[in-house]
């Protein structure tokens, strides 16, 4: 006899409660193993080449399937401006859409120097580049450095409206937003983003007037489902501990349209089911398994 979806969600909430260790909710079924593009991408990184990159939307992507940020691997800065980095300090930053910074770098030939992450830590491997006789001689005149604490561009945050950031804003407040940027946060937010833009019909695509999503669609989106406290307007479940499971649809299915009254947070399995043409719409398992367990 098939175990429901209600069965399993009722064998999640106990293993909660009971703090049992995570296990697989069907016979025979294994979690999703990561890909060795994706271990890569959370730790030590991917050198990619330009074509490697495609932007969906504003995100900066892995071949358009794992959304990523990138930052320089080999930096012209010397292991001191590297272990005391701050905002100020003229040392690599990582970069979050495809900014004018990362344009000025590609036409200007220097973009093999960068790197595809996914650190969640912001902290990075950052190849360091010595000019101090001393330091060369004790350490040479690049050597590689782990554990870098690296800031957001600032063009990239702007460029997103992220938590409203500015470049006209006063400098000790755009420095403040810098510092308080959290890494693991934006891609939380973020990944469900990146899920509904990536599947985007073709016949939907089609029909829609005037262009797909818009840049600030991640802020829109952002602030939305944090004024509905993270939580799908359809079915109640609450995504707050799950953020990357949590959408936000455009009921017309114009893309560009982000009046209020056109948009509808719902869940991953919600969206999935708020039309045919989301069917075909590819959820993570243990977003599914979140899902089913914690709906009220």
């Amino acid at each position: 006899m098939e175990l429901t979806d209600k069965v399993f969600a009722r064998l999640e909430r106990l293993r909660i409660q009971i703090d049992a260790p995570e296990k697989s909710l069907s016979f025979g079924e294994e979690f999703d193993p990561p890909s060795e593009i994706e271990r890569r991408l959370r730790t030590e990184g991917v050198q990619v080449e330009r074509e490697d990159i495609k932007s969906v939307g504003p995100y900066l992507t892995y071949r358009g399937e794992h959304l990523a940020i990138l930052y320089i691997l080999n930096s012209n800065s010397p292991s001191y401006d590297l272990k005391n980095n701050d905002p100020g300090k003229s040392t690599p930053k990582f970069h979050l859409t495809w900014c004018r910074t990362l344009e000025q770098m590609t036409q200007r030939g220097r973009f093999a120097r960068y790197v595809l992450s996914r650190s969640d830590s912001s902290l990075f491997r950052v190849e360091a580049h010595e000019r101090d006789p001393d330091e060369i001689k004790r350490l040479g005149e690049r050597h590689m450095l782990e554990g870098i604490r690296l800031f957001p561009c600032q063009n990239c945050l702007n460029d997103l409206e992220y938590k409203g950031f500015e470049l006209k804003s006063p400098k000790a407040e755009r420095i403040k937003h810098v510092k308080d940027f959290v890494t693991k946060t934006f891609l939380q937010e973020n990944d469900g983003n990146l899920t509904v833009m990536k599947h985007l019909p073709t016949t939907v695509a089609q029909n829609a007037k005037g262009g797909g999503y818009t840049q600030d669609f991640p802020e829109i989106s952002r602030r939305l489902r944090e004024e509905y406290n993270w939580t799908c307007t359809d079915c109640g479940v609450n995504m707050s501990e799950k953020k990357a499971g949590l959408h936000t649809h455009h009921i017309n299915g114009v893309k560009h349209d982000n009046r209020q009254s056109n948009l509808r947070i719902l869940c991953a399995l919600c969206h999935r089911n708020v039309d045919e043409h989301h069917k075909s719409m590819q959820i993570k398992k243990d977003i599914e398994r979140y899902i089913l367990a914690h709906r009220p």
